[in-house]
């Protein structure tokens, strides 16, 4: 009597990892996907301006889509423009959904500050907090098509 309850209890775990891998599939043929945090970072940018600590603010999210080191297919970051305010959204993670590597690098006079995320392997995601207000313009160093902007304005 014991083994056929060991083989039932083995048949319910099995079941059961089933479940959650049907269940993993039907969340990513549905096309959702994990949030940013849940992609491993390659670094975290430093602020581009110095100023007073800022309260804890929200992450905006840009994707690096799949296909975008194609030139036909721009933007190559999406949404391509981004409007964020300081301390309530500062900060930006780009992760990277493409099969080749990406860097998000600025382009903006240098009085507003700069960044560069340098590479960013596929699946990686990179994030900057941005205090100062203003607009940057980035790009990705290996693929000149793909550009973005940032319109940081200060909180109320």
């Amino acid at each position: 009597m014991s083994g056929k309850n060991e083989r039932n209890a083995i048949s319910t775990s099995d079941a059961a990892a089933v479940i959650i891998a049907v269940m993993a599939v039907v969340i990513l043929a549905a096309g959702l996907s994990l949030p940013p945090a849940a992609h491993p970072a390659t670094s975290t940018s430093s602020s581009v301006a110095a100023s007073s600590p800022q309260p804890s603010s929200a992450v905006t999210a840009v994707s690096i889509p799949n296909g975008a080191f194609n030139p036909s297919n721009p933007p190559g970051f999406a949404p391509d423009a981004v409007t964020v305010v300081i301390g309530v959204n500062s900060t930006v993670a780009w992760t990277n959904d493409d099969s080749a590597p990406h860097t998000v690098t600025s382009t903006s006079a240098s009085s507003l500050g700069s960044f560069d995320s340098g590479n960013i392997a596929p699946g990686q995601t990179w994030t900057h907090t941005f205090t100062a207000a203003g607009t940057y313009h980035y790009t990705c160093r290996y693929h000149s098509w793909m550009t973005g902007t940032i319109i940081v304005k200060a909180s109320a």
